[in-house]
C-alpha cells in the first residue's frame, strides 16, 4: 500500500473509531457484563443455561466467570450475548488517533537516525542545530512515514 493510501486509511479509521473513544473509559462490572445484563433482566442462572442450550446452571455460571476473568472466547461471548438479547461489538480503540500515533513514531525514528548521523557530523565540525535540525527532523519523519512498514515500526 502506498503512502497516500496508508495516510487516507489512517484518517478514515480515525473518523470511524472516534465515536468509540469514550468506551475506553468504561470499566466492566466486577462480575462481568454477562452477569450484569442477566441480573438486570431478572433472568435466573437456570433460565440463562436453558437459553444457552447447556445442561446446568453451573455451566452458565462458569461462562459468566470466564467472561469476568477475561478468559472467554469471542464465540462463547457471542452465544451468551445472543441468549441475553444482546450483540457483541469488538473494536480496537486507539489511545491517540492513528494518524498522530504514526506521526509520533516517525518523529522518534527520525530523531534516532539523526542522532547517529549528528554525532558523526559534530565530530567533523559539521553539526546542525536549532531550527535547521527541527526542519531536518520533520522532513526525515515525513520520509519515514511515507515509506511506512518495517522502517516505521522496527
Amino acid at each position: 500500500m502506498d503512502a497516500k493510501r496508508r495516510r487516507l486509511r489512517r484518517q478514515q479509521l480515525d473518523a470511524q473509531l472516534l465515536p468509540f473513544a469514550s468506551l475506553a473509559a468504561v470499566d466492566p462490572p466486577s462480575g462481568g457484563w454477562i452477569r450484569a445484563v442477566r441480573e438486570a433482566l431478572g433472568m435466573s442462572l437456570a433460565t440463562f443455561a436453558t437459553k444457552l442450550g447447556v445442561a446446568s446452571s453451573s455451566t452458565a455460571y462458569q461462562l459468566e466467570q470466564a467472561e469476568a476473568d477475561g478468559g472467554i472466547t469471542l464465540k462463547r461471548l457471542r452465544v451468551a450475548a445472543n441468549a441475553l438479547g444482546c450483540d457483541v461489538a469488538v473494536v480496537l480503540i486507539p489511545r491517540v488517533p492513528l494518524t498522530q500515533f504514526a506521526e509520533q513514531r516517525a518523529t522518534e525514528k527520525a530523531r534516532e537516525r539523526l542522532r547517529r548521523v549528528g554525532h558523526t557530523m559534530a565530530m567533523e565540525d559539521q553539526g546542525v542545530g536549532g531550527p535547521d535540525m527541527d526542519e531536518i527532523t520533520t522532513q526525515t519523519a515525513q520520509e519515514i512515514l511515507d515509506k511506512g512498514g518495517s522502517v516505521l515500526w522496527e
